[in-house]
């Protein structure tokens, strides 16, 4: 690969800015659902993270709307640009998010919806591991994977060039556990419920969508079956 996978990636997401918040705000995807389960199962006014925050609609706005304190970011200064705007009560970062550092059990929770995948994936347990470290004891995670087993994914969106990179289902789930994530909820889900037309960004793609924890401190850990 002769340019970096996070170049192309922030080339690609600056210069769709706008097309990408009119579609997003469109989108019909589980990540209000799973933004919800999170926010329902954690104390009021929690500390959250987001990674891959994108314009700050809809999962931001939804989170500080429900009293959350958040950190956010995305690797695009457009989309982190358009979340300020959108979100001034947010902190939000512009960067990798494999370059942060925050103290150790900073966050209630932590999100990350069509975020991971854009990682070559030989980061992705080493991201996995620093959002583990950052979650506070007991803290949930929710989050989006690809299910393809492929090292380097090249194509387009609006005719920018995009990166992704995936393990397969259960490679991933092994890494979760690996890390120590406890897997709460582990769903396949077709984008769209299959109903998506051919010149949408996700037709005939599926996702990994999952709910996990990190344990309390000197419990066990359990992990749920994939669904």
């Amino acid at each position: 690969m002769s340019e970096a996978a996070e170049d192309i990636v922030e080339h690609a997401y600056d210069h769709i800015a706008q097309w990408y918040l009119e579609w997003v705000e469109s989108d019909n995807s589980p990540r209000e659902r799973y933004a919800k389960k999170l926010l329902e199962k954690l104390p009021p006014s929690p500390c959250l993270l987001e990674l891959g925050c994108g314009p700050g609609v809809p999962v931001l706005n939804m989170l500080l709307d429900h009293g959350a304190q958040v950190t956010a970011n995305d690797i695009s200064a457009k989309q982190v640009e358009l979340a300020r705007a959108r979100c001034p009560r947010a902190k939000v970062l512009a960067g990798n998010m494999a370059t942060l550092t925050f103290e150790a059990e900073s966050f209630h929770g932590a999100l990350s919806f069509y975020t991971l995948f854009h990682l070559p994936r030989s980061q992705l347990k080493d991201m996995l591991a620093k959002i583990y470290g950052w979650m506070k004891p007991g803290g949930l995670f929710v989050f989006n994977l690809a299910v393809i087993d492929e090292e380097e994914i090249h194509g387009e969106i609006m005719g920018y060039g995009m990166f992704w990179s995936s393990y397969g289902v259960h490679e991933n789930c092994d890494i979760l556990k690996q890390v120590g994530f406890e897997l709460l909820e582990v769903e396949k889900v077709e984008a769209g419920n299959g109903n998506l037309e051919e010149g949408d960004p996700d037709y005939d793609s599926e996702f990994l969508w999952v709910m996990a924890r990190k344990p309390e401190t000197g419990k066990g850990k359990k992990s749920g079956a994939l669904s």
